[in-house]
């Protein structure tokens, strides 16, 4: 999808956020208590310690969403800002790029797209049945 060079790039590691080879996003889990958080606790952080990475399963559940109007001097059209629950835990924000004709859906099941942007790492979900694709 090209749609995702227009996506917001994230300032991290290649391989701080997820694989592109894999398509899968990363997070961390604190060994004390299981919670998952994302992104990903950096290896340089003083509490990098208490928590191990964890690959996110592949589909996780839309849990909310916004639809953002960008003002109309920009030109640009209006797009989709997501709330996403992993079955690990973590819950992820991203933008969702949907079909012009396609609604988001609280529960809908949606997966990450991952791409590489010279340095940085980009990421934004789709509905599950278009990533199939």
């Amino acid at each position: 999808m090209n749609q995702l060079s227009n996506v917001e790039t994230v300032s991290a590691d290649r391989d701080a956020i997820g694989s592109q080879a894999s398509g899968r996003l990363f997070a961390s889990r604190d060994r004390a208590t299981g919670q998952c958080v994302f992104p990903p606790v950096p290896a340089r952080s003083p509490s990098a310690h208490g928590y191990e990475t964890v690959t996110l399963s592949r589909i996780a559940r839309l849990y909310s969403f916004s639809v953002i109007h960008p003002n109309p001097k920009t030109s640009e059209q209006p797009f989709v800002v997501i709330y996403a629950d992993f079955p690990e835990g973590a819950r992820v924000f991203g933008r969702l790029l949907l079909p012009q004709e396609q609604r988001p859906l609280v529960g809908m099941p949606v997966e990450a797209r991952i791409a590489e942007q010279g340095a940085a790492t980009t990421y934004a979900f789709v509905p599950a049945e278009e990533a199939r694709s």
